[in-house]
């Protein structure tokens, strides 16, 4: 069998092992061969497929099990959107003729896993793998990426968990997450945050500013973590004291007024919600910026090398990968329930996995505010 990988969206610890084990096993188990596709589903559907072509081998395979990010870079490409449906499915069922290929195999998120489910519905058989170190798609417990990015952004909120006590100042820290907190929940328990914000719990800025004042008498400093896509509330009272056309901040009301930019899948691109917070809270507060500091890590959390944990998830998946495709099986996506590596229908693992799995009074307990 040959097979293609391609790996879609944001890039993160553990795709690479991914390929890496699935390139051994289908090599020495059923003698497979590989090439990866460049640029994902762009490179899938590409006029001049050729240039997007890299033949992969256990030698490849070897050399990148350990390594970050993804070998083959990415796109955020819809060939089953609106704009592109008339011509890209067409195209990649051409392009996968042409280079002879009998199935695929793609690493990614929802966004990644819409499109897979899109080949499967035109008859090519594909295997999807979930990564995102927002850990959001239902179907698996965790996702590649997640546990690395986890890892790394508790200790650089430790850090500067510890800054903010030596300063006495109120600290945020921006972490990614859309439309899921788990990235800032995991990491904002882990490094002993006394605030998580987080998507899927609305909250009030006044009561936000009361409870950073107690802490802040308390302890002397307030240590608050939040998802990049919480939720601000234009009817806040607070909130349209900063919009309004004559508010004294106008950075801020630049940031709260402004138009937002979308992606090709639609999604609302982010960022910006802890400099925004940093300058509501110094407004309500009444002090300077410098009393309240943000650091955003975004995409530092993307490239790194993955930890042991994402190693053996990757592992574990590319195995599992190979054998559904020499079991006829296409159409799903693989995943860890417990110890147990599974797969479930791409349908079913597209909606969102939030914190609303979770007890709400153990989210209040460790932390998470609304």
């Amino acid at each position: 069998m040959k097979i293609a990988f391609v790996t879609g969206g944001g890039d993160c610890a553990g795709i690479n092992s991914a390929l890496a084990r699935a390139v051994l096993h289908g090599a020495r188990k059923y003698n497979d061969t590989f090439v990866g596709v460049r640029k994902a589903f762009e490179g899938l559907a590409a006029d001049n497929i050729d240039d997007y072509v890299l033949d992969l081998d256990t030698k490849d395979a070897l050399e990148i099990f350990d390594s970050p990010s993804t070998i083959l870079g990415s796109s955020r490409f819809a060939p089953f959107s609106e704009k592109n449906n008339s011509w890209a499915p067409q195209k990649i069922l051409d392009n996968m003729k042409k280079l002879g290929i009998d199935a695929i195999i793609a690493t990614g998120g929802n966004d990644t896993v819409s499109s897979a489910l899109g080949v499967h519905g035109i008859n090519f058989p594909i295997i999807a793998i979930p990564k995102s170190i927002d850990n959001d798609i239902s179907g698996t417990d965790w996702m590649l990426g997640a546990s690395t990015a986890i890892d790394f952004a508790t200790k650089a909120f430790k850090s500067t968990s510890v800054s903010a006590q030596t300063h006495a100042r109120i600290s945020i820290n921006e972490v990614m997450g859309r439309k899921a907190g788990w990235l800032a929940f995991y990491s904002g328990v882990a490094s002993g945050a006394d605030i998580i914000l987080v998507p899927e719990k609305s909250f009030s800025l006044k009561e936000l500013v009361e409870q950073i004042k107690k802490l802040e008498d308390k302890n002397g400093f307030v240590d608050l973590v939040a998802s990049e896509g919480i939720n601000f509330n234009p009817s806040d009272a607070v909130y349209q004291k900063a919009a309004s056309a004559n508010a004294p901040d106008k950075i801020l009301h630049a940031m709260l007024t402004e138009a937002p930019e979308f992606d090709p899948h639609g999604n609302i691109k982010l960022g910006g919600a802890g400099i925004i917070l940093q300058h509501l809270l110094a407004m309500e507060l009444g002090v300077s910026l410098s009393r309240v500091r943000q650091s955003n890590i975004g995409f530092a959390l993307r490239g790194l090398r993955p930890n042991a944990f994402d190693i053996n998830l990757g592992q574990r998946f590319g195995r599992k990968a190979i054998e559904l495709l020499h079991n006829g099986e296409t159409g799903l996506m693989v995943g860890i329930r417990g110890m147990k590596v599974v797969n479930v229908p791409m349908a079913e693992a597209l909606p969102q996995f939030t914190l609303d799995a979770m007890d709400e009074e153990e989210l209040r307990d460790l932390g998470v505010f609304f």
